[in-house]
C-alpha cells in the first residue's frame, strides 16, 4: 500500500522539537556553568575586557556579584577606576564608587536588553584635551596625536532605563582646543509614578562661571520604544540662559528628535564653548526656533529673534556628518542696525560687558599704561562703529583661527532696510563661504539710497597668519545724500556723483592688524558737481580762508569740474600720490599721508585761486588727528606762494588717467575729468608762471 505524502510530517515535527529541547538544555546548563562562576573571575574577565578596549589599567577595588540564573539578571561592581591617558593628570580617567543594574531575562535573550534599574553611586569623570588635540576619552590608539578634525561619530542610541538613579556625581573637562574648563557636580533621581518622575540637576562653573543645567521628564518606567518622549531643560552658563522642551521621537534614541528653544545672552559666539561651532560676534542675543535632527543634521526652519536693535529670522542646518560641520543658512532682517556689525567686524565689547560671557580671560598683548596699549585695548562699540578715547577705529579683536578652521559655512544674509546716525543706508546683502579655513564674502554690497559700495573680500585663515584680500568699488554715489553732520540745514555740502575702488592686500589677525600691513591701491574720484555754501559747516572751519576763496561772497555754489584722491598702500603707509578738487575758482591740491598702524592722519591741503587777486595768500588746511578722532584747521607758520595753476595741474594729472581706469575704464572718455586733462596738458605750455610773483599783495 502506497505511503501518504504528508505521513512523516509529524515524525519531522517530533525530531525538530527534540532538538530544540536539546539546545534549551544547553543553554541552560551554559548560563547554569556561567552562574557558577565565582564572583573573583567576573572580577578579573570584567577588568581584563575593559582594559583590553581602552588600553587603560584598569581596577576593582571592591567586590564584584553577578547574578545569571534569574528573571532579573543583575550585576553590582564596587570601587571601579579606569587610568587616565599618559599624558593627562595623575588622577584617574572614571571613579565609580558603587555600580548595580538590573536587565530583564526575555529581553536579554533578544539581544535587545532592557535595564530594569541602573544605579551610579559617587561617579568621578575626569575629561581632558590638550593643545595637540589629544583626547583622553579617545582610545582608538592611547597616546597618539590625532587630527584636527576626527570622524564624527554616529548619534547616541542608550538601551531603554526603567528607572535610573545617579547620586553625587561629579565631572571636570578641560579642553585645551576650545580653550573650556568645566568642574561641576550632576545627580540623576526618579520619583516612581510622578507626573515629572525624571530630574536631572547638574551645577558648576564653566570657564570660572557659574553654570546650572536642570532636566525634568516623564517617568521612565512607562517609556515605550515605538511613541516620543519629551522632557524640558533649563540651561544657565555665565549669561547664556537656554530654555528648551524637546521630543524624542524613539525613546532612548537620540538620533531623531525635536527641540523648541528660547536662547538669549550677551555674545552669541559664546556658543561655542557648549556647541563647539565657530558663531560670529555679536550684541545681545534673544532668539526661538525649532530644532530637528534627522541623525547627522540638525535643522532650523523657524529661527527668529534680535541681534542687538536689529531683528532677524530664517533658517539654518548643521550637517555634522564631516570631519568638520557645515552650516548653512539664508538669514534676513527687516530692520538692520548698522551698530550691530561692529562686533561681526572684531569690534571688542568693554570689560564691563564682557566679564559676564564665557569667554576666558585673555593675556595682555600690550602695555595698558602706554599710549598705544591704551588705543588697542580701549573699548569700541559706539553706534557709528567709533572707537573710544584713545581706540583704534578699525576693529582690532584677533580672529579666532582654530574655530574658523573647525567648521565651514555657507551662509546668505540679506537686510531690507538700514538704522544708522550718519550714514544713508538702504540695503546690505553678502554670502558668506568658508572653507578647509578659506572665508570668502562674495558679493559684499551695501546699498545707499543713490549708489552703491560693493565687491568681494577674502580671509585665508588656513595660513599661519591670515591673509586678507579686498577689492571694493563705489559706484554712482551720490554726495548730495550726505548732510552736514550735526547741522539742521537742508541743505547739502556737495552734489555730484562719487566713484571709487579700494584694492588692498594685507597680513593680520584682526581687521587692524591687516590694514597695518596693507598694500593696493585706494582711489576716489568725483567726475563733476558742485560746491555749496554748506561746505564751511561741514568742514567745521571757514575753508574759505584756507582754500582761496572756494566761494566768493556772491556765489552760492561753484561747479566742481574734477575731484580725485589717490593713495598708494605700501606696509600699511597710505601714500597721497593725487589728491586734486578743481572747481570754477579754484584748484585745491593736497599731500601727506595715513599710517594705518597707528592711524595717524598727516594731510595738508593748499587752494590756489585761477584768477590773479591782490589778496593775503591763504594759509593751507591741516588735516590731522587720529581715524577715529580727526581734526581740521588752518595750519600755522609762513605762508606758501601761490603757484601757476597750469603747473600745478600739468603736474598732478599727469597719472591721473590711469587712476580713472583704475576706477572704471569708461571714465577717463566720458567724465568732465577728462577735459580737465586735456586743458591742463594745453595750459601747461602757455601759462605764464610769473603769475606766481605778482600774486602777493595785500588783503581786501
Amino acid at each position: 500500500m502506497a505511503t501518504r505524502p504528508l505521513s512523516a510530517a509529524p515524525l519531522l515535527a517530533r525530531r525538530l522539537l527534540q532538538i530544540l529541547v536539546a539546545l534549551v538544555a544547553v543553554l541552560i546548563l551554559v548560563l547554569a556553568a556561567i552562574s557558577l562562576l565565582p564572583d573573583t573571575v567576573w572580577k578579573r574577565w570584567i577588568a581584563g575586557y575593559i582594559s583590553h578596549k581602552t588600553g587603560r589599567e584598569v581596577a576593582i577595588e571592591g567586590p564584584v556579584h553577578v547574578r545569571i540564573m534569574s528573571l532579573a539578571p543583575s550585576i553590582s561592581i564596587d570601587g571601579f577606576r579606569l587610568q587616565n591617558a599618559v599624558w593627562a593628570s595623575a588622577k584617574p580617567m572614571v571613579q565609580i564608587k558603587h555600580f548595580e543594574a538590573t536587565v530583564g531575562l526575555g529581553s536579554l535573550l533578544r539581544f535587545h536588553p532592557v535595564f530594569s534599574s541602573v544605579r551610579i553611586v559617587a561617579p568621578d569623570v575626569d575629561l581632558e584635551r590638550d593643545a595637540q588635540n589629544r583626547a583622553n576619552w579617545d582610545f582608538t590608539s592611547p597616546g597618539a596625536s590625532k587630527p584636527a578634525s576626527p570622524t564624527p561619530s554616529a548619534p547616541l542610541r542608550l538601551p531603554p532605563i526603567h528607572e535610573l538613579d545617579l547620586a553625587d556625581g561629579r565631572l571636570t573637562a578641560n579642553d585645551a582646543i576650545r580653550k573650556l574648563r568645566f568642574h561641576g557636580q550632576i545627580s540623576i533621581a526618579e520619583r516612581a509614578r510622578a507626573e515629572r518622575a525624571l530630574n536631572v540637576r547638574g551645577s558648576g562653573s564653566l570657564n570660572g562661571k557659574p553654570f546650572e543645567l536642570h532636566i525634568t521628564g516623564g517617568p521612565l518606567f512607562l517609556v515605550n520604544q515605538g511613541k516620543p518622549y519629551g522632557f524640558d531643560t533649563a540651561l544657565t552658563a555665565a549669561d547664556i540662559k537656554l530654555d528648551a522642551h524637546t521630543e524624542i521621537e524613539h525613546a532612548f534614541d537620540l538620533g531623531a528628535l525635536e527641540s523648541r528653544f528660547h536662547l538669549r545672552g550677551g555674545d552669541l559666539a559664546d556658543m561655542y564653548y557648549l556647541t563647539g561651532l565657530a558663531l560670529p560676534d555679536t550684541p545681545a542675543y534673544d532668539v526661538t526656533g525649532t530644532v530637528h535632527r534627522n541623525q547627522m543634521k540638525f535643522s532650523i526652519d523657524d529661527f527668529k529673534g534680535r541681534l542687538g536693535g536689529s531683528d532677524i529670522r530664517g533658517k539654518l542646518s548643521i550637517d555634522t556628518d564631516h570631519p568638520r560641520p557645515l552650516l548653512q543658512a539664508n538669514l534676513t532682517s527687516e530692520l538692520l542696525n548698522l551698530a550691530d556689525l561692529a562686533a561681526p567686524l572684531g569690534t571688542q565689547a568693554s570689560p564691563e560687558t564682557k566679564s559676564g560671557t564665557l569667554a576666558p580671560p585673555q593675556s595682555a598683548k600690550v602695555n595698558p599704561r602706554s599710549k598705544r596699549g591704551q588705543r588697542a585695548s580701549a573699548a569700541v562699540s559706539t553706534v557709528d562703529l567709533q572707537s573710544k578715547e584713545s581706540g583704534y577705529l578699525l576693529p582690532d579683536a584677533d580672529l579666532q583661527l582654530s574655530r574658523v578652521r573647525a567648521m565651514d559655512a555657507d551662509v546668505n544674509f540679506d537686510a531690507a532696510s538700514i538704522k544708522t546716525a550718519k550714514l544713508p543706508m538702504k540695503q546690505v546683502r553678502f554670502h558668506l563661504l568658508l572653507k578647509d579655513g578659506r572665508l570668502k564674502l562674495e558679493p559684499l554690497e551695501f546699498t545707499l539710497p543713490q549708489g552703491e559700495f560693493a565687491g568681494d573680500v577674502s580671509i585665508d585663515a588656513h595660513q599661519a597668519v591670515p591673509v586678507t584680500d579686498l577689492d571694493m568699488r563705489l559706484t554712482n554715489v551720490d554726495l548730495a545724500q550726505f548732510r552736514s553732520m550735526g547741522s539742521d540745514s537742508a541743505d547739502a555740502p556737495l552734489s555730484g556723483q562719487l566713484v571709487g575702488r579700494i584694492r588692498l592686500q594685507g597680513r593680520g589677525a584682526s581687521v587692524h592688524k591687516a590694514a597695518a600691513d596693507a598694500n593696493g591701491e585706494l582711489t576716489f574720484v568725483v567726475p563733476h558737481g558742485e560746491i555749496r555754501s554748506a561746505f564751511a559747516e561741514l568742514a567745521g572751519i571757514d575753508v574759505a580762508k584756507g582754500l582761496g576763496l572756494l566761494l566768493t561772497q556772491k556765489d552760492q555754489k561753484t561747479q566742481i569740474r574734477c575731484g580725485t584722491a589717490s593713495f598708494h598702500a605700501e606696509n600699511g603707509d597710505l601714500k597721497a600720490n593725487t589728491l586734486l578738487f578743481d572747481t570754477t575758482h579754484v584748484l585745491v591740491t593736497g599731500k601727506g599721508h595715513i599710517n594705518l598702524k597707528d592711524e595717524a592722519i598727516n594731510i595738508e591741503l593748499r587752494g590756489k585761486p585761477k584768477q590773479l587777486r591782490l589778496v593775503r595768500i591763504r594759509a593751507p588746511i591741516d588735516l590731522h588727528g587720529t581715524l577715529a578722532h580727526p581734526e581740521i584747521g588752518l595750519k600755522p607758520g609762513p605762508l606758501a606762494a601761490q603757484a601757476g595753476v597750469a603747473v600745478a595741474l600739468g603736474t598732478l594729472l599727469t597719472p591721473v588717467a590711469a587712476l580713472l581706469a583704475f576706477v572704471d575704464r569708461g571714465l577717463a572718455k566720458n567724465a568732465d575729468c577728462a577735459a580737465v586733462i586735456a586743458q591742463a596738458s594745453a595750459q601747461n605750455h602757455t601759462f605764464i608762471e610769473s603769475s606766481t610773483s605778482s600774486a602777493h599783495g595785500t588783503e581786501r
